[in-house]
């Protein structure tokens, strides 16, 4: 197994590590996945990619809303990723970023606000033939709700 030096993405400044091909390879895909238009991102995705958690489904799966339950590029128009720390492990990409940008759209079926969202998420990927085979993410839902001025919808309700 070929080993090369490779620079982590890191918050804390810059720092090499030694990562091999496999896992500088994934750090690249995930990196240029998570900078892409939500609308762009499909070229990074296996066939069968599977996503087993949005990083705020909570928020989705909670609201009543008639509108959609995800995120677009319409959702925040000027949306940043703002990738805080990559790091691989093999097959496994994990990374922090802060999702950044104007709440413009529907939003996992709040409408938009205008509100500025400045929060945290958490990714861990699958890398498999250089696209992207699983992904479960985790973002700061609370600190979302904050943002656009909104407040947890009853969580006593049962779902469904």
């Amino acid at each position: 197994m070929a080993l090369v030096d490779h620079p982590h993405i890191s918050m804390f400044g810059p720092s090499e590590c030694t990562c091999t091909e496999e896992e500088a390879k994934a750090l690249a895909v995930v990196a240029a996945y998570r900078v892409a238009k939500v609308s762009e991102r499909g070229p990074f995705l296996a066939p069968g990619f599977k996503r087993h958690r949005a990083g705020f489904t909570h928020i989705g799966d909670l609201w009543e809303s008639e509108g959609p339950k995800g995120m677009d590029d319409e959702s925040m128009r000027d949306r940043e990723n703002v990738l805080l720390d990559l790091t691989a492990k093999n097959d496994k990409v994990w990374g922090i970023f802060r999702v950044v940008g104007t709440h413009t759209g529907s939003l996992y079926g709040i409408p938009a606000t205008g509100q500025h969202i400045n929060v945290v998420e958490v990714g861990l990927w699958r890398v498999e033939d250089g696209v992207i085979a699983e992904a479960w993410y985790f973002g700061d839902e609370l600190g979302l709700l904050r943002a656009i001025g909104e407040n947890p919808p009853d969580l006593t309700k049962a779902p469904g």
